[in-house]
């Protein structure tokens, strides 16, 4: 039942049932009704009428309802159906209405019919439309009501005026038409043009907001604790906070003023797995975690124009913590259970939507800075829904169009929008001269419709419609899985949001080349020996596409603006799935999934080991064969390092046991590093070293990325879950660096992958400098934050140690 708020108060439209026989009686034999042409009707008459609207296909009845009491009867029709159609010139979302206010009962209340018909023309087109679709909507099809049609008998002057304020018009020749029980003027109305007209400020359709419940439900209480101890960890292991021993097995540390203790296990790399419910304040109440990040802000290294910044993406985290602890989340047994009756793509999906936590080392990793509540849960992977791209076209002499050899891009294209070609021809353009582009429904709304308004007027940017595929987000927020076709790519796109330092764009000068460089990727790593023995594979970003004629590009071009966010909207690119590259009965899994605990501190990893009967030591060194020692062996014979955190890297299973994996992401984070590889000009920009690097700056690609930001806390997960104690775990890891030396013995022996220690570069430091550019992106390595140097793990151990 739908609410609307009104200048006559806040109303209710309900069916018509049964029961309003004797009030709809009453109204349609009052005098005041004599257009209705009902004087003489019985209440059988009636109820009859009731009966046959409840069970039409095409017509249907509402009542309005103040606080319980019936005001007016809406009816609806479809008058494709009815005799308007012979009259008119009828268009998709035409609808039919009549609308018979409740005679008064005592003096009339000044402006209440305005307010009903007002109410009712919202009602029916769902005004605002933000509001969902029309429920009046049903009589045609489902579709939201682009006009309303009406049919008032032309003696009928009073609702002749009263229409027109409404915004209708009589309809070409229609003054007077024979309906055959009546002679009507046939009067139109468009959605816009009620929004314009007198009574299009009156009334509107609630829409149902959000009482932010899941901000002191229960669930909350806990997200902050667990994010407050996360962010305790990630500092005291950047060494942003000390901490010193209080007593066993508890810790304390100092920040923002306060003296803060906890029970800790301690693991390797400075990581102290905290108990969120042992946080205590021990010298007062413990602050919120923004209260104690803003107190603590010159501690933490926040410059003073970014506090707020830096505390809104807290908050915001914290946020989406409690949305994810408001709802049922699945425990591991069920996680692994969904394996057994889940096809692959569906698995894979169901996974990705089951992990929240997001970057394991971040502490502000899901800001999301320009979307609404409302649109983090129709948009955001943890929530779990779907979607449906929107799709344009763009004038193909301004895009970047690009694709690996043999693949025909435009046909790839098609195949996700098909029938463009017959939307442009219907608006007399021609297709040859267009080519279509994917985009985030959130980029549509809230950027191409507002800031890309001269392209499309220009028809430089054609709106084609949502695309047939329902897509599921991943974990990334721009990127989606097509769930319709499996089997399909990828398919990324831009969208304006701050997320972890950086507003989540596309650059169409980088997709111009995209494919160029996973082609070339492809000639070193597609037929290397260990990368097929040990069973890994690239996820190729086959084809891509970006939009370059705007006033964005061409003002920047004429050297009168510089580059920056605008540039980077209106772009996609399309990357292969795992799903036809699985083994018989293998399964595709985010490597995230290794690090997930549930609600109860199970660990997902740890009941995979369980289920898989391969015991901890023989899985784990399984999981580095095909991570770790694939990472060593791109960078120890061909200098290529990748971005191996754990969203960029998909796993095989087989058996609840790791048996290959995918990498992706590559075009924007491949980096060759060093400096004395040629490369090709069209791929010239993956270059990292321009001539400073050396072998420990080479080898950080393996020790930040997959040791401290994936394995470290890998290691205490299985630790606390009495599986694997540190030492063993470590040595696994040296064991797969070890044997690929034994298997490739002038392969990458120069790199110190196993040295004592090593460069302790720090992600939070450098969110916390600026959360709104962390780094160059063409020169990262000159923008990354160092804490001194931290022991190497997986270092042999001294003589004497075990």
């Amino acid at each position: 039942m739908a609410r609307l708020f009104s200048t006559a108060g806040n109303l209710r439209v309900r069916p018509l049932v049964s029961s309003d026989r004797d009030t709809l009686h009453r109204w349609v034999t009052d005098p005041h009704a004599k257009f209705w042409g009902e004087l003489d009707s019985t209440p059988d008459d009636v109820a009859r009428e009731i009966a046959r609207l409840a069970t039409a296909p095409d017509e249907a009845g509402w009542i309005i309802e103040r606080a319980g009491t019936p005001l007016a009867l809406i009816e609806v029709y479809d008058p494709a159906n009815s005799p308007l159609a012979t009259h008119v010139n009828l268009q998709p979302g035409d609808i039919g209405m009549h609308l018979l206010c409740a005679p008064p009962t005592g003096a009339r209340e000044k402006g209440l019919t305005s307010a009903l018909m007002a109410a009712t023309l919202a009602w029916i087109f769902a005004i605002p439309r933000v509001a969902g679709d029309s429920v009046a909507g049903a009589v045609i099809g489902g579709s939201i009501p682009q006009r309303v049609i009406v049919e008032p008998d032309v003696r009928n002057t009073k609702i002749h005026a009263k229409n027109a304020l409404g915004g209708f018009r009589v309809l070409p020749g229609c003054e007077s038409v024979d309906l055959g029980d009546k002679h009507a003027r046939l009067e139109a109305v468009s959605a816009s043009g009620f929004v314009a007209s007198v009574l299009g400020a009156q009334a509107g359709v609630e829409k149902q907001g959000n009482d932010g419940g899941h901000l002191i439900a229960p669930g909350a209480q806990r997200a902050h604790r667990d994010l407050l101890a996360k962010a305790l960890r990630e500092f005291i292991h950047e060494r942003l906070i000390g901490v010193s021993p209080a007593g066993e097995g508890r810790f304390r540390t100092e920040l923002g003023g306060f003296t803060i203790e906890f029970t800790a296990t301690v693991h390797p790399l400075e990581h102290y797995r905290i108990d969120p419910d042992s946080i205590t304040a021990v010298d007062g109440s413990l602050p919120d975690l923004v209260d104690l990040i803003a107190r603590g802000s010159q501690q933490l290294g926040i410059p003073p124009e970014f506090v707020h910044t830096y505390v809104e993406e807290i908050a915001s985290t914290l946020a989406g913590r409690a949305r994810v602890e408001s709802m049922e989340r699945p425990t591991v047994t069920e996680l692994v259970d969904a394996a057994t009756f889940l096809s692959p793509g569906d698995y894979l999906n169901f996974l990705e939507s089951a992990m929240f936590e997001g970057h394991p080392g971040f502490v502000a990793n899901s800001g999301r800075a320009g979307m609404s509540e409302e649109q983090m849960r129709a948009y955001v992977p943890e929530v779990g829904s779907s979607t449906v791209l929107v799709w344009v076209a763009a004038r193909r002499s301004m895009t970047t169009l690009a694709a690996v050899s043999g693949l025909d891009a435009d046909a790839l294209i098609s195949e996700h929008i098909p029938g463009w070609e017959d939307t442009l021809r219907r608006l007399d353009l021609d297709p040859a001269d267009y080519v279509p582009l994917p985009l985030h429904p959130w980029q549509w709304e809230n950027k191409v419709l507002t800031a890309f308004a001269a392209s499309i007027l220009r028809k430089d940017l054609v709106y084609l419609g949502t695309g047939p595929d329902v897509m599921h987000p991943q974990q990334s927020l721009r990127t989606f899985f097509n769930l319709t076709r499996p089997e399909a790519p990828y398919v990324k796109t831009a969208i304006a949001v701050r997320n972890m330092g950086f507003t989540r764009g596309l650059s169409p000068e980088y997709m111009r080349v995209t494919p160029a460089i996973n082609e070339w990727l492809g000639r070193y790593l597609d037929e290397d020996e260990d990368y097929l023995r040990c069973n890994v594979r690239l996820l190729k970003e086959i084809a891509s596409i970006g939009f370059t004629g705007d006033i964005y590009h061409r003002s920047t071009e004429a050297g009168v603006a510089e580059k920056g966010p605008h540039h980077k909207m209106i772009a996609g690119l399309w990357r292969e799935s795992p799903i036809p590259m699985l083994g018989e009965g293998s399964l595709a899994v985010t490597l995230a999934a290794v690090l997930h605990v549930d609600a109860d501190g199970n660990s997902l990893a740890a009941e995979w080991i369980r289920r898989s009967g391969l015991g901890a030591q023989q899985w784990v060194r399984q999981l580095l064969r095909v991570y770790l020692r694939p990472n060593v062996r791109a960078l120890a014979e061909y200098d290529i390092a990748f971005m191996p955190h754990a969203e960029n890297t998909i796993l095989e299973l087989h058996d609840n046991a790791p048996v290959g994996a995918f990498f992706k992401d590559l075009g924007e984070e491949v980096a060759v590093v060093r400096a004395s590889i040629e490369l090709p000009e069209e791929v010239s920009r993956i270059q990292a070293d321009f001539g400073s690097f050396t072998d420990e700056t080479r080898a950080l690609s393996i020790h930040t990325d997959i040791f401290d930001g994936v394995l470290r806390h890998l290691g205490g997960i299985l630790a606390d879950a009495g599986l694997l104690d540190d030492a063993t775990f470590w040595a696994l890891v040296r064991e797969c660096i070890e044997e690929y030396w034994d298997d490739y013995p002038d392969s990458g022996r120069h790199l110190p992958l196993l040295a004592e220690d090593f460069e302790h570069s720090c992600l939070n430091r450098l969110q916390l400098r600026n959360p709104h550019t962390m780094v160059n992106l063409a020169d990262q390595n000159s923008s990354l934050l160092y804490a001194g140097r931290i022991a190497n793990p997986a270092a042999a151990p001294h003589h004497g140690e075990q």
